[in-house]
Formats: structure tokens, C-alpha cells, sequence
């Protein structure tokens, strides 16, 4: 049998179950799994000590800033937050400043973001302005097109459509978010211009923006795009009927608008956290299946523009690399949440929404991505300890189980025990770099 570079050991999570095995890997890629007994020889063994090995999380929804918001996040402080939080592969959205609508700016992104980032990232584009840059845009690197309620809601837009027939010709991803925007405006207008805090926040981004969207997005432009951070089993239920495929987000299946009314800004995130009722059902759906894929969603802004007093001044969104992953651990146990789903929606739905084989299991011939865990551990929130610069969490002060130990990509353990292990500029981009 062929030496390995690296074995680890532990629970390995391996065609549906744990079991005590070990994973060889060379030039990247897993080349074996099976009882120790059994393995080739080696160069270096980590053995993990019975922690719980899974394949390398996936978030295929977040923000990672950067550009002329690098006081919010950088590609640095983003990347190793996500390595600390057990992701080894992060896609960002192209909601930036600038925004991320041609060529031009796209690698601009890319060149700014080679230099920094410990884990490896992707990215989507935004509406371009053109016809013809589109044509660009389905050319590169980026995985797919972003559109955002002002793109398609309030009235269809010159080109919106002859766009998105040339991202879908060209094999890209389309991604939506559904909230009808000429509703969102008519309830705005039922409160003061100068509203403050965040209390009427779930009335005006409604569940009827939310469903009425997911219709004009079908009407427009038919079925086959990804709904993203649908928040009720409705919403759901609404996504299948149109032939959508969707996402939920780590916010919503956690908290719901009780946590906004007590947290204030810090909970603030579109769209907005719903009920304790609608938050149960979609547990519900999670656990029955209904939920492929999950995502956190990380939003980070500095905690003084979450404190703001005005409604339109407080920015929505919610940093949550380093506590996704354990806040569902905690429902493990306390809410009985289906570790296996959990597994499953972090990894291997991604990966098929990627349309990537190489990704999201531990099997041979697989990318030796890999997060290390301890199911058991138990470890208090705080957002002083983060390494992305948003210090501030809807879960601070909370006591965790279930932690990360180590994050591990192409074989190389990145992040272990609270410590970056490897030097900026390690990660790759996705779709070039020899992904």
C-alpha cells in the first residue's frame, strides 16, 4: 500500500455513521479510510483522540466584506473567523463597496483577497449594468449571480431577464433573495420616518414579502435559481412548488423575533427572525429532511452601527462564523435537533449545490477538507475572543455544547484548539488554483 503524507484519527463520520477509523491523505486528497490496522505507512499521524471528524464545512452564503468595508471585516479577520468556526469553504456575496457588478471588480475582489485568506473562498456576482457584462462576468471564476429584492421586486428592470438567461446558459448559479420590495416600502410607510429601534421590524418585512417574492421571482424568470435564508416551512413549501431550490440560515432555525425585541440591533437581520412557533416547525422540517441546505449568513458590522437609535440607520445582519456551528450542536442536545441532518446540511447539500463530487464527504478521492469537533464541550460565548471584528453576538454570555477543535483543508490543519495554524494567503480561490 502507497505511504501517506498525514493520517488522522478519531470518530470519523463516514457513509452516514461515526466510527473509530483513520483518513490518509496525500498531495491533498484522501486516499484511505479504514481501521488503523489497516493503514499504509506515514510521514506524520494526528490523532484527534476520539473527536468526532466530519467533512469540511461549507457555507455557500456569506459576507466577507473587504474593499472600502474593511473596517467591518477583511479577508484576514473573515477567513480565519470561518477556520475557527470549523468552515473550509465560504462563498461571498457581491453586496460590497464597491459592488461587485463587472469584471473589473471581481478581480480586483479576488487580487485583494489572494494575499489574506486562510480557508479557501468563492464568489458571486451582482446585477451588472450591462447585457455585455454579464457576458464577462459567466467567463470567470465566480460560481453565479446574486439578485437582490430592488434587482427584481419593485419593477422589472431593462435586461434583468436577457442576464439571467445568459448566467443560466453559461451554467452559473442563480440566487435570490426573496423579499418583495414595493411591500416592504408600503409597510414602512405605516411607521414615523424617524422610527426608532428595531421593535417593528418583523412587521415590515412580513412572511407575505418573503412568499409574494418567491412568486414574482417564478413569473419573471421560471423555475431552476436558489432561494436563499427562507425563514417558514410556507416559505418552503412555496420554493418546492416553484421548483426552487433553498437554503435556511443558522439565525433562523436558532432564534426567533423575541430575541430581536430583547437584543435589540444586535438581532437585526433580513429577513427578520420570526416566531417561536415558525422557528419550531422549521426544527421540524429540518429533522424530516425538508432542509438540504444550511447557511450562517455572516453579516459582520462594528457593534457601534448595531447600537444605533434609528430604525433605517441600524444595519442588518448577524456575525456568526464562530458560533454556527456550535449554537446546532446545542440544539443537539437541547432541542433535539438531527446531528446526522446537521451534518449532512453543512456538508454534502453544499456540495451538491456547488454540483462539486470532490466536496463534502470523507471518502477516497475526496478533498481532504475536514472539521474536527467535541460534541461534549462545553464553552461560554464571547465575542471579545472572536477573530472576525464584529465583537458582538446574539449569543454572548451563553454557555455552548459542542465546540470546533481543529479545521482542516487539503490536509493541513488550519485552525486547532483556538489557534490559526497556518499563514495568510494559504486558502484558495474556488474555481481556479487548481479547484
Amino acid at each position: 500500500m502507497k505511504r501517506v503524507e498525514t493520517l488522522f484519527t478519531g470518530r470519523v463520520y463516514h457513509k452516514g455513521e461515526f466510527k473509530e477509523a483513520c483518513i490518509g491523505v496525500d498531495n491533498g486528497i484522501i486516499s484511505f479510510i479504514g481501521k488503523e490496522a489497516n493503514a499504509p505507512s506515514y510521514d506524520e499521524k494526528v490523532d484527534f483522540k476520539g473527536l468526532f471528524i466530519i467533512p469540511g464545512l461549507i457555507d455557500i452564503h456569506a459576507h466577507l466584506r473587504g474593499m472600502r468595508l474593511n473596517y467591518k471585516e477583511d479577508f484576514l479577520s473573515g477567513t480565519s473567523a470561518a477556520a475557527a468556526g470549523g468552515f473550509t469553504l465560504v462563498f461571498d456575496m457581491p453586496n460590497t463597496d464597491p459592488p461587485t457588478n463587472s469584471r473589473l471588480r471581481l478581480m480586483e475582489k479576488t487580487e485583494e483577497a489572494e494575499t489574506q485568506i486562510i480557508i479557501d473562498i468563492g464568489f458571486y456576482f451582482g446585477k451588472p449594468e450591462e447585457v455585455s457584462e454579464a457576458e464577462k462576468l459567466v467567463k470567470t471564476h465566480a460560481i453565479g449571480l446574486k439578485l437582490y429584492p430592488e434587482d427584481y421586486s419593485k419593477s422589472i428592470q431593462p435586461n434583468i431577464v436577457e442576464i439571467v438567461n445568459i448566467v443560466r446558459k453559461n451554467g452559473k448559479r442563480i440566487v435570490f433573495h426573496p423579499e418583495d420590495a414595493s411591500i416592504i416600502e408600503r409597510n414602512r410607510k405605516a411607521y414615523p420616518d424617524m422610527l426608532k429601534g428595531v421593535d417593528k421590524h418583523s412587521f415590515i418585512r412580513n412572511v407575505e414579502t418573503e412568499l409574494s417574492a418567491l412568486d414574482i421571482f417564478y413569473r419573471t424568470f421560471g423555475a431552476g435559481a436558489h432561494a436563499t435564508h427562507l425563514t417558514t416551512v410556507e416559505s418552503i413549501m412555496k420554493a418546492r412548488a416553484n421548483r426552487f431550490t433553498y437554503d435556511v440560515s443558522v439565525n433562523h432555525l436558532a432564534l426567533t423575533n423575541n430575541d430581536l425585541l430583547t437584543q435589540g440591533g444586535i438581532c437585526k437581520v433580513n429577513p427578520p427572525l420570526r416566531s417561536f412557533e415558525e422557528r419550531k416547525a422549521l426544527i421540524e422540517a429540518f429533522n424530516e429532511g425538508r432542509i438540504a441546505i444550511l447557511i450562517t449568513d455572516h453579516a459582520p458590522h462594528t457593534l457601534e452601527e448595531k447600537n444605533m437609535t434609528l430604525y433605517d440607520e441600524i444595519p442588518s445582519g448577524i456575525p456568526c462564523f464562530e458560533t454556527a456551528f456550535s449554537v446546532l450542536l446545542d440544539m443537539v442536545h437541547k432541542a433535539g435537533l438531527n446531528i446526522y441532518r446537521l451534518v449532512e446540511a453543512f456538508t454534502r447539500g453544499p456540495a451538491e449545490f456547488l454540483g462539486d463530487k470532490k466536496l463534502g464527504t470523507v471518502s477516497e478521492g475526496s478533498i481532504a477538507n475536514l472539521t474536527v469537533f467535541n460534541p461534549k464541550e462545553e464553552w461560554k460565548v464571547d465575542p471579545e475572543e472572536f477573530y472576525t471584528k464584529a465583537k458582538h453576538s446574539p449569543f454572548a454570555g451563553r454557555v455552548l455544547r459542542g465546540r470546533v477543535k481543529a479545521t482542516v483543508i487539503r490536509g493541513v490543519v488550519v485552525f486547532q484548539d483556538g489557534e490559526i495554524k497556518v499563514q495568510k494567503g494559504f486558502g484558495k480561490i474556488y474555481g481556479i488554483n487548481n479547484y
